[in-house]
């Protein structure tokens, strides 16, 4: 079993708490497990020891959180999602087990990819995201990468046509 991935590339710093906290909505009830380095204390730190994720990650910083289950345009149980950031921006990666996508009728797997899609297309457009790359893990390869949305105008059929293969 292969896992998914999406990778939000070069996500404002600044915009990461909204995202979470009221986007993800990401609570500590949902958190399986988490490992961040908070560089201000020097100390391995939880995610429900953290209240701003932009401080922990300042100047610099990685950390992940494994997620019982999250909803991304659909309710998807079993994400990792791993943040990496330099001074001012960074990468966001949601990776999931590939059936929780890829699992029921063609007409439910292909409801799922759409509104999976269409959640981090407008993500996209409200953060002002430069290029997200969707594929099997790990999606930052070409080999890997079944798509990449970058400034262009989505075509939402394309991309769906490419995910499910």
């Amino acid at each position: 079993m292969e896992n998914f991935e999406i990778i939000l590339e070069d996500f404002r710093k600044d915009e990461l708490d909204k995202l979470v906290f009221e986007e993800l909505k990401i609570n500590s009830s949902e958190v399986k497990s988490s490992h961040f380095f908070d560089n201000n204390s020097g100390e391995d730190i939880e995610f429900h020891q953290i209240k701003s994720l932009r401080e922990v990650l300042s100047p610099i910083g990685t950390g992940n959180a494994f997620l019982n289950q999250v909803e991304i345009g659909c309710n998807l149980k079993d994400v990792l999602i791993i943040f990496s950031f330099e001074k001012y921006t960074g990468d966001i990666i949601f990776n999931f087990p590939e059936i929780e996508l890829f699992t029921g009728e063609v007409s439910e797997v292909k409801l799922k990819a759409e509104k999976i899609v269409k959640f981090f297309v407008d993500l996209k457009d409200k953060y002002n995201i430069p290029k997200i790359r969707i594929g099997f893990e790990p999606a930052s390869d070409d080999d890997s990468c079944l798509v990449e949305i970058g400034p262009d105008k989505v075509n939402l059929e394309s991309i769906l046509k490419k995910i499910l293969i």
